[in-house]
């Protein structure tokens, strides 16, 4: 039979043919052809590789060379890694979790979750803020966050267009208070899980102690997966989705990866990374390299160039006004840092003092995806690296000024409950009152800065500063409310 005239049907019948054998291992261009029987033309080959690439159920090596992902990750074991809130509270979210490892058609919370005993932990319904919940999710691809939340749950419909950081989603979680009872889990342990069927979603955990977990080998992991990243980059650029991209990795790293007891979750590493950053590429969010370097010691802005959404920018400074908030980067990192000093290290008592008050609107998911994975960054960030040494001189200053801006969003809500904007109030007041606010973030920048140490003339100074400043914003907000009193 001529090449040309070979039907897709007799390919499908050739591959199907194959499969049995090569369930645990690869099979080759070549034996396609044999079981096709016809001619070896370059032609045919392409479009048996258009076929095979075309179905998502194998790898390819790019030489010639298949692999059905179901035996490919037939017993691949990964660890993934509760969080203290998780913990405390005996659940574990499915949300992006699962998702390299099992078929693209099972939904996270429907994967079939077995301890290594046998037995199968239960499942119920939890209901918390979407700030609270979201970064479990952030892999899945922000365009798709939402649909999962509202497959999830009816009671999500209404967030699908309108949602607001304080919104509560419910979502379907894991019961393993037992387990973790049972194990002392504490913050840093794992679930080392292993995949039974790929198919069907079944997958298998057992406990991974925190101290069996070096920090050695999961930064050697990270800069492992960069690499195996970097040839699915390679090949695909932006095409696929982000649980595509990471099921890519494990099959491009193969080779090289460490195995799963040596291995960062997809949350560490997400967290972990320098080289690899969340972008978003025409309509749907992708795991890219990273456009610049971030600076170590202190980074207020996102990567620059990083686009996530339809928004007018990516740039956090410029966002916090696009959504309408009005602080600043070095606001929230103060918020986040004053909460360390006064020991309240909940993410959500930080957001409600930060955010809470207000109502922020973004232009789409992706910007919001953006927004939440920079305050939970940072959130993460400060806290697990607060010296409270070095700090204790210089936070009660910091606490002072941070009252002084719980002030002015204060005063900020009263313009909004009456319907006023700052630029219909007297300029000069408005302008005044920004010079203020412009100055108390300076000093906030000093005391934000670890290596900023002051004696205690330094302190002093600084300390009178801050006094003459809330002296002139309380003057101003009253003058400013005066106005407002007289047009009413």
């Amino acid at each position: 039979m001529p090449d040309n005239d070979v039907p897709l049907k007799a390919i499908e019948e050739a591959v199907e043919s194959l499969l049995p054998a090569a369930a645990g291992g690869d099979f080759t261009m070549q034996a396609v052809l044999k079981a096709v029987g016809a001619g070896r033309s370059q032609k045919l080959q392409e479009r048996i590789e258009r076929f095979l690439d075309g179905d998502g159920r194998f790898f390819s090596d790019g030489r010639g060379s298949f692999r059905l992902k179901s035996g490919f990750f037939r017993n691949f074991a990964f660890p993934i890694t509760p969080d203290a809130w998780e913990i405390e509270n005996g659940i574990l979210f499915p949300g992006h979790r699962f998702a390299p490892f099992i078929a693209p058609e099972i939904f996270p919370s429907e994967v079939h979750f077995t301890a290594a005993d046998g037995s199968e932990p239960g499942r119920h319904e939890v209901t918390a803020p979407l700030s609270q919940v979201f970064h479990y999710h952030l892999l899945l691809g922000s365009e798709q966050v939402f649909d999962f939340f509202l497959a999830d749950s009816p009671a999500n419909a209404g967030i699908r267009n309108s949602a607001k950081p304080t919104d509560l989603v419910t979502l379907n979680v894991f019961d393993l208070g037992a387990f973790y009872r049972e194990h002392d889990f504490r913050k840093g342990d794992a679930l080392l899980c292993k995949v039974l069927d790929y198919d069907a979603g079944c997958v298998e955990f057992c406990y991974l102690p925190g101290d069996e977990r070096k920090e050695s080998d999961l930064a050697a992991f990270v800069q492992q997966f960069d690499k195996a990243l970097d040839l699915v980059i390679d090949r695909f650029e932006n095409y696929l989705e982000i649980p595509e991209q990471l099921c890519w990795a494990c099959y491009c790293g193969r080779e090289f990866l460490p195995p799963a007891e040596r291995a960062a979750s997809c949350d560490e590493y997400l967290h972990r990374t320098g080289a690899i950053e969340l972008r978003c590429d025409g309509d749907h969010t992708v795991l890219d390299r990273r456009q610049t370097e971030t600076d170590d010691e202190y980074q207020p802005e996102l990567p620059e160039g990083m686009r996530f959404s339809r928004g007018e920018t990516a740039e956090i400074t410029a966002m916090l006004r696009e959504i309408g908030s009005p602080l600043s980067p070095v606001e929230i990192d103060s918020f986040i840092l004053d909460n360390c000093y006064a020991r309240e290290l909940e993410f959500e008592d930080f957001f409600a003092r930060a955010f809470g008050r207000e109502k922020l609107h973004f232009v789409d998911e992706g910007q919001q995806a953006v927004f939440y994975n920079y305050i939970e960054d940072r959130f993460e960030e400060l806290t697990g690296n607060y010296n409270r040494v070095d700090d204790e001189l210089k936070a009660p200053l910091r606490s002072t000024i941070m009252e002084l801006v719980g002030d002015r969003l204060e005063f900020f809500d009263f313009l909004e409950s009456t319907g006023e904007k700052l630029d219909q109030l007297p300029k000069e007041k408005v302008h005044r009152l920004a010079e203020v606010s412009m100055q108390l973030v300076e000093i906030l920048k000093m005391l934000n800065d670890p290596r900023f140490t002051p004696d205690e003339t330094e302190l002093d100074q600084l300390t009178e500063t801050v006094e003459q400043r809330a002296d002139d914003q309380e003057a101003l907000i009253a003058e400013l409310s005066d106005s407002v009193a007289k047009e009413e």
